[in-house]
């Protein structure tokens, strides 16, 4: 009987190498391909849902004035989108507001950019929404996304810490106000303001002024002690805000204390029911957390303790800020705590007024006991002589209940 041995044949190691370089070939050919379809598709849904963003807010304008007796602001209506959602910073007093505080819509939710819907709500405007790696803007109905970020002259400028921008006339909350009846005139102390909203609980609204409320004045002049407190301050403020609406939540009270080198331990109380429990000082340390100085150094902050002789420039965190006069690109992001004072331009504010340069804090200086913390026009937490009342001025904060707003 005949034997037949099969040998198993396998491939070599050149066949394996051809079937590679083959493989590579075709994978050459075919990964950009499928990038590109791929990203295609990224910058199809980035279109989709700015206009998707766009019919959202149109909608909006419906719902505002079906709930507004069709009523709309004359002014802008601004939405900043933050990844979760797209919500209302601007905030008229007058309308009610309850569920118009965000933008319902569908698709990627973009994770920053603005929306801004204008003239009585005819235009609406899309500003560096970033959605799926891309920029998109929209203006005269006309979207374009892209890979490079798109600078608008008139787009609002970022404000670093703002929750919301609030326009409101203190004396009155149900008076109807908005941008284009505010006035941010030093020594104004009734009628539609500014306000930035820097603290929100889920109930109240925490906010400052954009403008000071009084004319310069002192800390405590016949004392020269900051040891004493605000007490020109204090009484400024009271006389100011004696005809403030008395649905502003009163404030609580006020305590610094320090360790002096020469004189030992100081402190001193602010009880603000006794000046007229409408509104108070912002202290340093808030200051100090709303732009991040009071965190380590491992944490991006320098670890500022109000307690020393030490000054801080909001932007930067303890770099000086030192923005060319007259440069638009380069605006301090914290321009809304040093707006309206003398000179401030040159360091990254928006406007400037000639009659003061600052306004004081609640918060001493805590090193002597001859000055005072407050911000300066060049965009610093500075400390002032208590008995200087030719420069520095006070700029109020209320707390309003949400409730009273978006009602």
């Amino acid at each position: 009987m005949m034997i037949i041995n099969h040998k198993k044949q396998g491939f070599t190691l050149i066949e394996l190498l051809a079937v590679i370089v083959i493989l590579a070939v075709i994978a050459l050919i075919a990964v950009p391909q499928i990038l590109n379809i791929l990203n295609r598709v990224r910058l199809s849904a980035a279109e989709d849902t700015t206009s998707g963003i766009i019919k959202s807010a149109e909608n909006y304008v419906t719902s505002f004035m079906l709930q507004n007796n069709g009523m709309f602001p004359d002014g802008t209506v601004t939405f900043k989108c933050d990844g979760n959602n797209c919500k209302l910073i601007t905030i008229f007093s007058g309308y009610n507001l309850e569920n118009l505080n965000l933008l319902n819509f569908k698709g990627t939710k973009p994770t920053s950019g603005t929306i801004t819907i204008s003239n009585s709500g005819k235009n609406i405007l899309v500003f560096n929404l970033q959605i799926n790696g891309f920029i998109c803007n929209s203006t005269n109905d006309n979207i374009t996304c892209g890979t490079e970020n798109k600078e608008y002259d008139n787009v609002e400028q970022v404000l670093k810490n703002v929750l919301s921008i609030v326009y409101l006339d203190p004396t009155d909350l149900n008076v109807t106000c908005n941008e284009n009846n505010i006035v941010s005139k030093t020594g104004t102390n009734k009628g539609c303001m500014k306000w930035y909203v820097y603290k929100d609980d889920g109930t109240n609204y925490t906010m400052i002024a954009d403008h000071n409320i009084t004319e310069n004045v002192a800390w405590y002049r016949e004392a020269q002690d900051n040891t004493k407190g605000p007490k020109e301050v204090l009484e400024s403020l009271r006389e100011a805000t004696s005809s403030w609406d008395n649905k502003l939540i009163s404030p609580g009270s006020y305590e610094a204390s320090w360790t002096d080198k020469n004189s030992g331990d100081q402190s001193y109380t602010i009880n603000y029911e006794d000046y007229g429990n409408r509104a108070r000082l912002i202290s340093a340390e808030e200051i100090a957390d709303i732009t991040g100085a009071s965190k380590s150094a491992d944490d991006g902050g320098i670890g500022w303790n109000f307690k020393y002789t030490q000054v801080f420039y909001l932007d930067g965190i303890g770099e000086k800020w030192e923005t060319p006069v007259g440069s638009s690109s380069q605006k301090s992001k914290y321009a809304w705590l040093f707006d309206n004072t003398n000179d401030c331009i040159k360091y990254g504010c928006n406007v400037e007024q000639l009659d003061t340069w600052g306004y004081w804090t609640s918060s001493s200086n805590g090193s002597g006991k001859t000055g005072a913390r407050g911000i300066y026009y060049n965009g610093s937490l500075n400390f002032f002589a208590v008995d200087g009342n030719i420069y520095y001025g006070v700029r109020p904060v209320i707390t309003v209940k949400k409730s009273d707003l978006l009602k």
